[in-house]
């Protein structure tokens, strides 16, 4: 990346902070002051959240939707937090209700802030409302033929799994949510993190989220929807998030087997 980062000398006091956090070590006081030694950097912003005075400025970016910390409003109280991940289920019944455009965009945010490898960023979200049927019945085609193909193989080769049980009929996929979010990259680990981020949103938000493995398993291997999602071709679909308001109602966790942890 081409360097953005500009510095207010005069609000500089040359407490060198920034020097010290800097992943890349690419600023150094100079003369009493924060200075630049290369014209690349990660755009990581760690300089501009550690600086006591505000001296710093991203050129290229919205300064405006920086937030100075307050205890007040930053933080999530621990046991809340693990309490609804314990708590969250994979939602496959929702109301016929619209999620709305604000809304999604504030879960899109979560995804947007979340850190990414090396500060690539290389993330892209598509929203399909309306398109849905449209992608489901492209799924279920690309399915439909998998399906007969595993079964032909199954009869001589003992597979994980049974996939003769599935009825490939429509909501096999989305089940009905009426919005589904598309996490597109080309590193899975960056777009599944940003994912997890937007699940947790989507949760504090009121709405059932469910990831569909499936459908990421089915633009794959099928050229219409890699063509009407736009893929590049190092990009794919890493995760498919279905969400809506929620048509059920849980009333406790679930237990799950113990965590096997090595202490060393």
């Amino acid at each position: 990346m081409n360097s953005t980062i500009k510095i207010d000398k005069e609000k500089c006091i040359g407490c060198g902070l920034c020097c010290k956090d800097c992943p890349h070590h690419v600023l150094a006081l100079q003369n009493g002051k924060a200075t630049m030694l290369v014209e690349k950097c990660l755009e990581c912003g760690h300089c501009v959240a550690i600086c006591p005075k505000d001296a710093f400025i991203m050129s290229g970016y919205d300064m405006n939707e920086i937030k100075t910390y307050d205890k007040n409003i930053f933080g999530i109280d621990e046991d809340i937090l693990l309490n609804t991940i314990q708590f969250r289920r994979s939602v496959r019944h929702y109301k016929d209700r619209q999620v709305e455009k604000e809304v999604i965009k504030k879960i899109i945010e979560a995804g947007r802030f979340t850190p990414t490898g090396s500060n690539k960023q290389r993330i892209r979200y598509i929203v399909a409302q309306k398109s849905i049927p449209m992608f489901e019945n492209e799924a279920l085609k690309t399915f439909r033929k998998l399906k007969l193909k595993l079964e032909i193989v199954s009869k001589f080769v003992k597979l994980p799994y049974d996939v003769s049980g599935y009825k490939l009929e429509p909501d096999f996929f989305f089940h009905g949510a009426p919005t589904v979010l598309f996490i597109i990259s080309d590193d899975d680990v960056d777009a599944s993190l940003a994912s997890m981020s937007m699940e947790l949103m989507a949760e504090a938000m009121g709405l059932g989220t469910l990831y569909v493995g499936y459908f990421a398993v089915a633009a794959k291997r099928n050229k219409r929807i890699r063509k009407k999602l736009g893929l590049a071709k190092k990009e794919k679909v890493v995760t498919c998030l279905a969400m809506g308001y929620p048509d059920v109602k849980y009333m406790r966790t679930v237990p799950r087997k113990k965590a096997k942890i090595e202490w060393r």
